[in-house]
């Protein structure tokens, strides 16, 4: 056997070097062009919405109950007909600046720009009759309590609705979700008590997705419109690391101890296209509804923005520790695997 030469070895070290050069490159590649692992889905922002059809409340931590976050739509105005008030309808977008301030029981109404005195009601104090009112389009009404006469005068005055009643979540209260027949999309249980509801239009949760609303703003900008505030979509939740309109594929997602299910689009309505600060209305066809109509609407006339959240009753709701807030990572645990391939095809990138 003849010995080994330096000739013999150049070769294979040559060899083993550019390999090392090769890999060197391709990891270099991989963290500096975009191809970094992609950050965890987090909780960008969080609200809730005391008063129906009223101001936000912003959050860093909220506590989930099955009916919505504690405290969510609690309250909603009823007309002389016992007919819930919305800002669907023009003469009512004052109550998009009704705002309200939580301190345990002890609810501070404030109206924006205005000298009267604040409203305070504390819940557990509070003389209150029983009514049965209208809430959303449910065929029955349902038992709630009305917060006297004064209440009813202080809203007259801040929102110019006649004769209206403040109204509230109560004891006797008692309403679930329903399938939506314009979504279609089936109820995560078939059992309705599992399925608690406060005064909210659909769900007791809505998520919405910051990447969502920037696409939207984009879509917007090359039609020569003005952006929109995710205020136009009333959420619960805000999400980001998220690719835009991905919510849509969602199954199942777990924030913190809570456990959600992802049941359905939101359906959007004209209370969109009504500006939060000058509360100016661009009518049915104004945006963002012209611009989602492009790309969101679904065949039964639906222009989706968000996803209904019905959470799981096995999560520990109302628990210290079941709380979601800012920053928490979002989790899916499962993909509606035909909504996921709508949103491939529609939306991947």
């Amino acid at each position: 056997m003849s010995p080994t030469t330096s000739s013999d070895l150049a070769l294979p070290i040559a060899a083993a070097a550019a390999s090392i050069i090769v890999a060197s490159a391709y990891l270099w590649n991989q963290s500096s062009s975009g191809c970094k692992k992609k950050e965890p889905a987090k909780v960008q922002e969080l609200f809730l919405y005391p008063l129906k059809s009223g101001a936000e409340i912003a959050l860093q931590t909220a506590t989930p109950t099955l009916s919505g976050f504690e405290h969510d739509r609690r309250f909603q105005l009823v007309d002389v007909n016992g007919k819930y008030c919305t800002t669907r309808n023009p003469d009512m977008v004052a109550l998009f600046h009704v705002f309200v301030q939580v301190d345990g029981s002890t609810f501070t109404f404030t109206k924006k720009n205005s000298s009267l005195e604040p409203l305070v009601i504390d819940t557990e104090a509070a003389n209150t009759t029983t009514v049965l009112v209208d809430v959303m389009e449910t065929k029955e009404k349902k038992r709630c309590l009305d917060y006297g006469d004064a209440a009813a005068a202080w809203f007259e005055k801040t929102t110019n609705i006649p004769n209206c009643r403040l109204v509230g979540v109560g004891p006797e209260f008692d309403r679930h979700s329903a399938v939506n027949p314009d979504q279609n999309e089936p109820l995560p249980y078939n059992d309705a008590s599992q399925m608690a509801m406060s005064l909210a239009d659909e769900a007791p949760y809505l998520l919405c997705n910051q990447s969502s609303l920037d696409e939207l703003n984009r879509r917007l900008q090359e039609r020569d419109r003005p952006p929109v505030d995710m205020r136009r979509f009333r959420p619960n939740i805000v999400v980001t690391n998220v690719e835009p309109f991905e919510e849509d594929s969602w199954k199942t997602i777990q924030i913190n101890e809570t456990i959600f299910h992802v049941w359905q689009r939101c359906g959007r309505c004209n209370m969109t296209t009504i500006d939060r600060d000058t509360l100016e209305r661009k009518g049915s066809k104004g945006e963002p509804l012209s611009t989602l109509s492009t790309f969101r609407e679904r065949s039964g006339g639906m222009r989706n923005f968000g996803m209904h959240l019905i959470p799981d009753p096995k999560s520990r709701l109302s628990m210290a520790d079941c709380a979601v807030s800012c920053n928490d990572t979002v989790q899916v645990l499962e993909y509606n695997e035909e909504r996921r391939n709508e949103w491939k095809t529609l939306h991947a990138s």
